[in-house]
């Protein structure tokens, strides 16, 4: 039996050591490693040691992580989001020795944006992306109703602010923080709020509605045994009322895509809508992939307007995954699981083709 290595955060590795449970769910990586012949190797990067032949990893036992020191599998999916310089460190250099796939990316918010629009064919799924400064704020507010002041790097929503038009008043909703105000202030409120870091402006997309509320939809984008980018499953975050947020740990809930638009959509504009949906990510995947071929696990945000047409929000690394777990929907949940291990099944038995055909 072959081992694949699955590079977790820190925090899971100690809940999984202890026996409790996460986001990640490690019985499936062991149940559907069983029935491709794999064997996974769970560890952090500070479980390597010098020289990086051997690790610290841990096996699940049925209840629990158990240590056992080993060679490092050649093949590894990495788990793993960080900024600690060690830990990057470390993974940077699992990747020139290794197959690592899903390794350390640029996600800068701005820079990811401007890989994307190289390609004219995706442009119409990118809302308008700017580097944050008082004049461009000026300018997108004249141009449209709804504005977004989110942080260059960030992730679940922490430090996005909704800007809302309303006559010569406007809306500002952020975090706990709800207020209307003139445009003089709003200024001085957003220049506050950002503080010299970097952020970005974006265009907010007149967004579909379910049951009052606006949603936008978790799309699982992972290669496939056949080294294809495919959609494993998406899912629709329905927003908080209150912060317009609609990541589950900021107060959104997780609910069927099909339940979020049945209302809206007859059945063929349903189906049309997730084709539409499909394509655009996959197009996606694919040039993001393109400037780092070690990418084949993707979690993105993409919108829909009340015709259904896709319009990308964010691009995550690192998908969590368990919103399909909170929608109901385990079929789905279960697949975002099983693609990776194909595609690592691929890479264990290309030998070392698999490194030079990552792309």
């Amino acid at each position: 039996m072959k081992r694949i290595g699955i590079m977790l955060d820190w925090g899971i590795m100690q809940k999984g050591i202890k026996g409790d449970k996460s986001y990640e769910r490690l019985p499936y990586y062991v149940e559907i490693g069983k029935e491709l012949d794999m064997e996974p190797v769970f560890f952090h990067p500070f479980h390597v040691l010098a020289g990086d032949e051997k690790v610290h990893g841990y096996f699940w036992n049925g209840n629990r992580l158990v240590p056992r020191l080993v060679q490092i599998p050649r093949v590894i999916h990495n788990r793993v989001l960080t900024g600690d310089g060690r830990a990057r460190a470390v993974i940077q250099r699992l990747s020139r020795k290794k197959t690592v796939f899903n390794g350390l990316v640029v996600r800068d918010k701005r820079k990811v944006h401007q890989m994307l629009w190289k390609n004219p064919s995706i442009r119409k799924y990118l809302p308008h992306t700017v580097p944050y400064s008082a004049e461009q704020l000026r300018l997108f507010l004249e141009k449209y109703r709804i504005v977004y002041v989110k942080p260059s790097i960030g992730s679940v929503g922490i430090g996005v602010a909704r800007i809302e038009k309303h006559g010569n008043e406007y809306h500002f909703i952020a975090s706990k923080k709800r207020s209307t105000m003139a445009l003089p202030k709003l200024l001085r409120t957003v220049r506050k709020w950002v503080a010299g870091r970097r952020f970005l402006i974006q265009q907010g997309i007149h967004l579909a509605r379910y049951e009052g509320k606006t949603f936008d939809i978790r799309v699982s984008v992972q290669k496939n045994g056949e080294r294809e980018w495919t959609v494993s499953g998406m899912v629709a975050k329905v927003a908080n009322q209150k912060n317009k947020l609609s990541n589950l740990s900021r107060g959104g809930r997780a609910v069927p895509l099909t339940t979020a638009i049945a209302a809206t959509f007859t059945a063929d504009e349903q189906l049309e809508t997730m084709e539409r949906i499909t394509e655009a990510a996959i197009e996606i995947a694919k040039q993001y992939g393109q400037h780092f071929p070690s990418l084949a696990d993707l979690g993105m945000d993409m919108g829909i307007d009340d015709k259904g047409n896709p319009f990308l929000i964010e691009v995550n690394v690192r998908d969590q995954r368990y919103s399909f777990y909170k929608a109901g929907e385990k079929a789905m949940f279960k697949r975002t699981y099983r693609h990776p291990m194909e595609y690592a099944h691929t890479l264990i038995h290309e030998g070392k083709k698999g490194k030079q055909q990552l792309a």
